[in-house]
């Protein structure tokens, strides 16, 4: 008879969490007492790793209780899951935990208190191939997210090393995005050309939609460094596009609004200036990029002497920053600085001081910058992983039928996948990600075309896989397919 260890233990309770998770997203109530009762049990275990896997059941908890619309009792377990998370401190040992309690984080956009997670998944890795790339831009782009962009620079570049040594991996352009998000104000210039290569890539493809976010990109970097036209030619270029694409999201074209005015406030054209603030924030209602584009309003006024006016917007700003989970710290420290700078302007010194000292403890104690003493990955795939098969599936994000985008989701197409690959033992599914126009799932084995054979069912019965487009691949060998529309 098999005894069951703490580790078994721990893993049984990940793996029905992340099946309830999926499955219970249609039934809340019956997921938030599921979710409720494991986050009983684990309360009454000892070890880090427990404590941990309570952490994630009471995120859950919080999500099941989002959309049951109980406001208040969502909150109070998310504080308690973030509270029990400080007390943890040190990460545990277990990778499995740590890979979702990383995710979860993220979700949740707790993107400072995610770094901890995301390094020790990275250190506890144990392969050099597709996996650890993925952690490494995980960490990166977290580290990013939290306003850290020096961190964020050596996983994002191990990423794409990797990433590049997969010709025509989808991911690569989004890494690059990334990546120069990272540099663009410590380099620039190689910023640019990590924008240029993205855009590249896209604009090969015909992928419009897709080039739009590297425009945009381009734009803020020449605004940035007073190249005027040449910002609003990427601006006018990338809106073009995404205001002819039914759809684009809200958010999207209310965060380009919010660019498009900063630029005509450099430009010194202030009422048009004012005119795109202005639709930016009534697109941009709900949103997190709100609060950017409230200190857009405050840097307007400033810039015409209004100092008075500018400082209720930086106030907004600041406290839209302050209501997000984890705000970015470079862009909540610029908003003090600027409301601080503006108080000065206006004799009110000691409230500006006061602005000092919380600007001052923002920026203390900043997460310790890692060491990544991993192969490089690029030159460990080769090494290593060569003898290793892929599947890569591109689902088309914006073309198919309505009623197909309302019925089917992601999460059921990776649970029937998951079921087929543990049944034959074929290989592992190794999530997803979303991009403008698509979404593509990672799927890796021994043999790419076995694992293909074996999911090729469950593909061509699901209506969201219509007209997908698939990447086999089998060490430096690749072939490509496509599924019915």
């Amino acid at each position: 008879m098999r005894v069951e260890t703490a580790a078994d233990l721990q893993q049984d309770y990940l793996d029905a969490m992340e099946v309830a998770a999926k499955y219970m997203a249609a039934d809340a109530g019956r997921g938030a007492e599921f979710f409720s009762k494991w986050a009983t049990e684990l309360g009454q275990k000892s070890g880090r790793e427990f404590a941990e896997l309570r952490v994630i059941a009471l995120l859950n908890l919080c999500r099941m209780l989002e959309r049951l619309q109980q406001t208040k009792e969502s909150e109070r377990y998310r504080l308690e899951a973030i509270s029990l998370l400080e007390q943890i401190g040190t990460p545990g040992n277990r990778l499995t935990i740590q890979d979702r309690l990383a995710d979860i984080l993220v979700d949740f956009g707790e993107y400072k208190r995610a770094i901890q997670s995301c390094e020790q998944a990275i250190k506890l890795s144990k392969d050099t191939g597709a996996k650890l790339a993925n952690r490494l831009w995980r960490a990166g782009r977290t580290y990013l997210r939290a306003g850290f962009k020096q961190h964020a620079e050596e996983p994002l570049r191990k990423a794409v090393e990797f990433f590049r040594a997969c010709e025509g991996d989808p991911r690569t352009p989004v890494v690059l995005i990334d990546l120069g998000n990272a540099l663009r104000l410590s380099t620039p210039v190689e910023a640019e050309r990590s924008y240029r290569e993205a855009a590249s890539i896209w604009e090969g493809k015909g992928a419009e939609a897709q080039a739009t976010v590297a425009w945009v990109n381009l734009g803020i970097l020449s605004g940035e460094q007073e190249r005027l036209e040449e910002s609003l030619y990427w601006y006018v270029q990338a809106r073009s596009v995404r205001q002819t694409d039914a759809t684009t999201s809200r958010a999207r074209l209310g965060s380009l609004a919010n660019n498009i005015a900063n630029l005509y406030r450099r430009m010194k054209k202030f009422d048009v200036a004012v005119r795109e603030v202005e639709a930016a924030i009534a697109l941009l209602e709900g949103n997190s990029v709100l609060a950017e584009a409230y200190g857009t309003y405050g840097l307007i006024l400033r810039d015409q002497g209004l100092d008075e006016a500018s400082l209720d917007w930086f106030r907004r700003s600041r406290a839209e920053h302050a209501h997000q989970p984890s705000p970015n710290i470079g862009a909540l420290g610029e908003v003090l600085t600027n409301e601080a700078a503006a108080l000065r302007r206006l004799g009110l010194n000691q409230e500006a001081t006061g602005l000092d000292q919380q600007l001052a403890e923002l920026h203390r104690d900043p997460p310790l910058l890692p060491e990544h003493k991993v192969t490089p990955v690029a030159i460990a795939v080769k090494q290593g992983d060569n003898a290793d098969g892929e599947v890569l599936i591109e689902l088309d994000g914006i073309h198919l039928p309505e009623p197909v985008y309302r019925d089917c989701d992601i999460a059921t197409l990776e649970n029937r996948l998951e079921e087929v690959l543990e049944m034959g033992g074929l290989g592992e599914l190794d999530g997803h990600e979303i991009g403008p126009e698509s979404t593509v799932l990672f799927l890796y084995g021994a043999d790419a075309e076995a694992l293909f054979r074996a999911v090729e069912p469950v593909l061509r019965d699901y209506p969201l896989c219509r007209g997908a487009r698939l990447r086999i691949r089998q060490g430096d060998q690749e072939r490509r397919a496509a599924l019915p529309e």
